[in-house]
């Protein structure tokens, strides 16, 4: 499926990651990311935003407890960028916890 979206890259979108257990371990290093899906819906109606992401890595590099922080239109974008940021990867053994915005653009 071509995707018709901006997608923020997560090197630039993270906009706080704190570690999880011990101040001297080093962030959590991303090894896959996975661009959201944009919603038919959305897409049909011309509709754009950001849905800004709570998560939590563990120790096995697995994304996990993702929360919506915010929304620039509730519902529309959520599960999209939520089923997205869960198929994301990190190195093993640097647990900790982020935030991120995803965009949404036509």
């Amino acid at each position: 499926m071509k995707l018709k979206h901006a997608f923020m890259a997560a090197a630039t979108a993270m906009t706080a990651f704190g570690v999880g257990v011990a101040p001297a371990m080093a962030e959590p290093v991303l090894v896959k990311q996975v661009a959201p899906e944009y919603p038919r819906g959305a897409e049909r109606r011309n509709l754009e935003g950001s849905v800004e992401l709570a998560f939590q890595v563990n120790a096995s590099g697995r994304v996990e407890g993702v929360e919506v922080l915010s929304a620039s239109m509730p519902g529309v974008f959520d599960n999209a960028a939520i089923e997205a940021l869960e198929q994301w990867e990190f190195e093993e053994g640097n647990p900790g916890r982020g935030e991120i915005t995803i965009a949404f653009q036509l």
